[in-house]
């Protein structure tokens, strides 16, 4: 292909590029369909420049395309360089509006997920109350035991291991406990759901089975106090991750027209928002669990209310965030 060809197959692109990125924000922001087409322009612009180059073409040409492929590069890659306050923006916008919107799009699977959680374990907290006893079924004697003397009223500290003496190593602990719990409700996804669903009603059962046995042997303050502020950030992480596993199992059990390949990569970036939100929820879960609930100093009544402001935020970002953006 000769040079005046060259340019002319190629000069609407390259308009239409530089248009794009010498615009600035502003203006990729008023038009975002626009904007979408700066990455895959500035990719054949790129192979362009060095085409032009090694065909030796005339060297305004080459410079001209030189500098809207190191606009378009500015365009594309300086936006990764920001400052902490913009990360911080796109962090509080995942949370507050892409992450609930996903959720809120995913609600069959979330649903799904809830029931195979709460279901178990609000049912063995009824059985407990009424067969004590039925415990010993789900749990080991020296569990329970350490268990109880885990909430002992009389310990100064509550929810922590015997071994276990700073928050710093519980916030840790209780980090790899909850990732764990979330990775199994991901993972057990590919066993056609049948896994993400087995570890979501074991974790109901055992819970159900803790919380009852607790409220029996009379630690109700300590219990439910050393729970309340943290519960509602750790089992709707728990419900969400198991809302991704059901995602991807259900991909593999009813792909549809789409091979099961395709399928799975389709529930895949469905499941990822969730999954992410999920992680940051158990995160959260994590700091208030190691620095706040642990505290017996805190009244029992403080924690409760904590707890159901707790359960009023998340439960309001689920269902109100994003809204707007969608």
């Amino acid at each position: 292909m000769n040079e005046i060809r060259f340019e002319e197959q190629h000069e609407a692109q390259w308009a239409a590029l530089a248009q794009s990125v010498q615009g600035g924000k502003h203006q990729r922001e008023a038009h975002p369909h626009a904007a979408r087409e700066v990455p895959r322009l500035f990719r054949r612009a790129a192979a362009e420049l060095a085409l032009a180059r090694d065909r030796q073409y005339r060297t305004s040409l080459i410079d001209r395309l030189h500098s809207i492929v190191l606009a378009a590069h500015l365009a594309v890659h300086g936006a990764r360089a920001r400052r902490p306050w913009g990360l911080a923006r796109d962090l509080a916008r995942f949370l507050f509006a892409t992450f609930p919107a996903q959720a809120r799009r995913q609600w069959r699977f979330a649903a799904a997920a809830a029931a195979a959680l709460f279901g178990p374990m609000l049912g063995m907290i009824a059985a407990l109350h009424y067969h004590p006893d039925f415990v010993y079924y789900l749990v080991s004697p020296e569990t329970l035991a350490q268990v109880q003397s885990m909430y002992d009223p009389k310990h100064g500290r509550v929810g922590m291991g015997r071994d276990a003496g700073t928050d710093a190593l519980m916030f840790g602990f209780y980090i790899a406990n909850n990732v764990r719990i979330d990775l199994q409700c991901l993972a057990g996804g590919i066993l056609f759901g049948l896994g993400t669903l087995a570890a979501l009603v074991g974790n109901g059962l055992f819970i159900g089975a803790i919380a009852g046995h607790l409220t029996n042997v009379g630690y109700v303050e300590t219990f439910w106090g050393f729970v309340a502020g943290h519960s509602a950030l750790e089992l709707m992480g728990a419900v969400l991750s198991g809302a991704s596993g059901l995602r991807i199992g259900f991909a593999l059990v009813a792909p549809g027209r789409a091979s099961r390949g395709a399928a799975l990569r389709a529930a895949a970036i469905d499941a990822a928002p969730l999954l992410y939100g999920a992680a940051l929820m158990t995160t959260c879960a994590a700091v208030i669990e190691a620095f706040w609930s642990s505290r017996t100093g805190i009244p029992f009544f403080s924690k409760v209310v904590f707890g159901l402001f707790m359960w009023a935020v998340v439960l309001g970002v689920l269902g109100f965030g994003g809204r707007r953006g969608s």
